[in-house]
């Protein structure tokens, strides 16, 4: 299994250990802070080389069962970088705004995504053309509007099983939706951010184009491999831990993935065994109790 190579040189280049003014930090980055250079805090690239790999190495294992992962990031800087991301990993994602309830209130949000569908079906038809040319027009413009907010996630067919952001201070919303419908949450975290309710983070610029992308590019990269190794291999795989193979079973009503290790479906096996040592103890009761008389009413 081999793991990316990110090289401290790169992510200097990159300006990956700027962060924000020494008066905006947050005491929670503490640890992630190398030194102070002109009243600013640079970022440790060690533990930023480390948590990308971490990073990567668990995009490529939740991919590989099928797991879809949200990507958020409305900044104009890193907007158009989400959309790529979206695409080439076919993964959902929000580049323009984060309407509230995205994810608290999937089924209202479900609304307006199935009436773009709809718009997209009836221009796919070819319907808009026999129609009046300004209903038409208005019609396009509506299309135009939500595909605008709703594109990335058209396709999603209920909430995520992870949330990527950005820039968590700026999708505080989406953050906290999140972690209130119990989704873990993973994101490119600044010295100004508070990463405790996070998953996990990779402490790096977030500001800056140059590191938003290549962090992207690489994490669309282990999501890839992820889906590619699923494919091959379907639902069971032999990832790397003590407990030997895990065993994915989905479940078509739900469309969820629920995963057990080899240990614990021999655990289960042995729970379940002395209920069926009782089952056929009770048969042979039966089979030895005389049979009751029966009388026939004349």
């Amino acid at each position: 299994m081999s793991k990316v190579n990110v090289s401290i040189e790169e992510l200097f280049e990159l300006g990956a250990h700027f962060g924000h003014r020494k008066r905006f930090w947050n005491p929670h980055m503490e640890d992630y802070i190398f030194c102070e250079k002109n009243n600013i805090h640079i970022i440790d690239l060690y533990k930023t080389q480390e948590k990308i790999v971490e990073l990567y190495e668990t995009f490529r294992n939740f991919s590989s069962v099928g797991n879809k992962i949200m990507i958020v990031g409305t900044k104009r800087v890193a907007s158009s970088y989400v959309s790529d991301f979206g695409v080439k990993t076919g993964m959902p994602y929000i580049s323009h705004r984060w309407l509230g309830g995205m994810l608290t209130n999937w089924k209202t949000i479900k609304v307006p995504i199935n009436k773009l569908l709809e718009y997209e079906e009836n221009k796919a038809s070819g319907q808009l053309d026999s129609m009046i040319k300004k209903e038409a027009v208005m019609l396009e413009k509506e299309m135009k509007k939500l595909s605008l907010v709703f594109d990335g996630v058209k396709d999603m067919k209920g909430l995520p099983d992870a949330l990527f952001v950005i820039d968590v201070e700026s999708e505080k919303i989406a953050v906290q939706e999140a972690i209130k419908m119990g989704i873990p949450v993973y994101g490119l975290v600044d010295t100004n951010s508070n990463p405790m309710n996070l998953t996990n983070f990779i402490p790096i610029n977030d500001d800056s184009s140059k590191t938003i992308k290549f962090v992207l590019n690489l994490l669309a990269e282990a999501i890839n491999l992820g889906q590619d190794s699923a494919r091959k291999q379907g639902l069971v795989q032999k990832l790397d831990g003590d407990k030997g193979p895990k065993v994915f079973s989905l479940n078509t009503a739900t469309k969820t993935v629920s995963v057990k290790t080899a240990e614990t479906v021999t655990e289960e096996v042995k729970e379940e065994e002395p209920a069926v040592e009782e089952k056929t103890a009770k048969a042979k009761t039966i089979e030895k109790a005389p049979a009751k008389k029966t009388t026939t009413k004349k």
